[in-house]
């Protein structure tokens, strides 16, 4: 059962004890039962400082700390951004009370006080009040569920990296900045029983929880595909896989939503990757400063065709060659001029990388994008994931 709300919590701030005392009766009379009293600025700084209040009757001429002082110190603190300020001021101080207002006062009282008005306003500012605070507690309801939702997501991806070994001599490192509280890129990597290494990036339509959800059902899928695909006599490769995701997604997406992906299988002995590009950016092969896009294997994107056929690419990388994948965040995050980073500086900031681990790579790639966009908001998730192809024999 809802216990009853608590009493407003309201401030008399007046000189006059007349003022204070003709106030606290109507106060009373109209059943406000919590009520404080400040005879001055100071006193009244010195209370909400201790104590949370939802309404402030403030007289505007005052000794010491006037209300003016008042109302300029109540705006730089922020807890006390939504508490309602009502004006006491005689006829002859309209011009002040305008000045009031412009300092954050919500209303006003004239001297002599009417009964009438004071009931009016104060419940009028009181309601005000209650609604900014159910609001406030909302959006930190909110806020909470999404910071959850957001390390849920989080804890989905890899976030520890496994060190290059002679049966898998790849150093991998990947990184992800949703642009909101949860994204809808993805990536992943993951060993299968026959010894490949299967990794990914994607990138889901739209923002926010429904793609975050839509991202976390194709990880989902991607994983249980190939780990039932590749347990057989002829494992599937990337694009039977592929195909059978796409399916997936195609069923019951009402709204339409599509995932774009680069997918692939890595043989670490040989070096040798099969891969699938569904709609996806092409990833660099980065050998030293020249850099190859893979622009094969191309297919549709996921989840708005189950018909759509894909297929197959294949390369192989060479000892210390690195595969640079990325989500269109990259390149199309933006400066306050509305300039994008492009793929001219992606270009750039991979070869400045030339001869540097995954874990570097994606660092400066990630600091090139992060100092380009400098103060503009995130317009877009940020993904990368590099794969290098280490020569363990030399060590």
């Amino acid at each position: 059962m809802d216990s009853e709300p608590a009493a407003p919590r309201i401030l008399v701030v007046d000189d006059n004890d007349d003022n204070r005392y003709t106030l606290t009766l109507y106060l009373d009379l109209e059943g406000y039962t919590d009520i404080a009293i400040a005879e001055d600025g100071e006193q009244a700084i010195a209370q909400l400082k201790e104590r949370d209040f939802d309404l402030v009757l403030l007289d505007v001429m005052m000794p010491k700390v006037d209300g003016y002082q008042v109302l300029t110190w109540l705006k730089g603190q922020h807890r006390l951004n939504d508490l309602p300020v009502i004006m006491i001021s005689a006829l002859n101080e309209m011009t002040s009370v305008v000045r009031c207002i412009e300092l954050g006062a919500v209303d006003y009282l004239q001297k002599p006080f009417n009964q009438h008005l004071l009931r009016a306003r104060l419940g009028a500012s009181l309601d005000k009040k209650r609604l900014r605070d159910q609001v406030n507690a909302h959006l930190f309801r909110l806020e909470q569920e999404l910071q959850a939702a957001r390390d849920l997501q989080m804890s989905m991806l890899p976030q520890e990296f496994p060190e290059p070994t002679p049966s898998c001599p790849v150093d991998i490192h990947g990184l992800i900045q949703p642009a909101r509280e949860v994204g809808g890129d993805l990536y992943d990597f993951f060993r299968t029983e026959d010894g490949a290494l299967c990794f990914f990036v994607g990138d889901v339509s739209g923002k926010g929880m429904p793609a975050a959800l839509f991202m976390a059902r194709t990880k989902s899928l991607i994983r249980i595909a190939t780990e039932l695909m590749r347990d057989r006599d002829a494992p599937a490769g990337p694009a039977e896989i592929i195909d059978r995701v796409n399916r997936e997604l195609c069923q019951s997406n009402n709204d339409m939503m599509f995932v774009t992906l680069f997918f692939g299988i890595l043989n670490p002995a040989t070096g040798e990757v099969a891969y699938c590009n569904a709609g996806h950016n092409p990833p660099y092969r980065c050998s030293g400063e020249t850099l190859v896009a893979v622009d094969s294997g191309k297919g549709i994107i996921l989840g708005v065709r189950p018909q759509a056929v894909y297929q197959t690419g294949t390369l192989t990388l060479a000892p210390n060659e690195t595969l640079f994948l990325f989500t269109d965040g990259v390149t199309e995050a933006h400066d306050l001029s509305g300039s994008l980073f492009s793929e001219e500086r992606l270009e750039a900031a991979l070869r400045a990388a030339a001869g540097l681990g995954s874990r570097a790579m994606v660092k400066k790639v990630s600091d090139a994008v992060e100092g380009f966009v400098g103060a503009a908001l995130p317009s877009d998730d940020i993904t990368i994931l590099a794969l290098q192809r280490l020569d363990l024999s030399k060590a």
